[in-house]
């Protein structure tokens, strides 16, 4: 993959496990995940009233939304009731440094 399709975004040392790290890519807001050492980048709003999942509780690959506890996988996006999903974004790890693509790919559930 080429450089110009992604950006870094922070270094790895800063996104701590259990600690969401939001981050701007392009003028969008993204939630980044350290879950054991592996790196989930989703779209931090939730799609039901927006609320920032950044600051939900993430268990295993599950991001709970902190207004109405709606939860996403952040492995592809979608939502494990069944409605909207959220985009999420390729994440690498290169020399210490975390990043993303600058384009998501869409959960199958994600609206347009």
């Amino acid at each position: 993959m080429s450089s110009d399709t992604f950006v870094c975004v922070a270094r790895v040392a800063d996104v701590k496990p259990g600690r969401p790290h939001t981050v701007d890519l392009d003028g969008r807001e993204v939630a980044l995940f350290n879950v054991g050492g592996a790196f989930y980048a989703i779209e931090n709003g939730c799609p039901h009233q927006g609320a920032p999942l950044a600051e939900g509780w993430v268990e295993g690959t599950t991001v709970t939304c902190p207004w109405h506890a709606w939860c996403f996988n952040l492995t592809d996006g979608r939502m494990t009731m069944g409605f909207d999903g959220v985009h999420v974004f390729d994440v690498k790890i290169t020399d210490g440094q975390v990043w993303i693509s600058r384009s998501p790919r869409r959960s199958a559930e994600a609206t347009p």
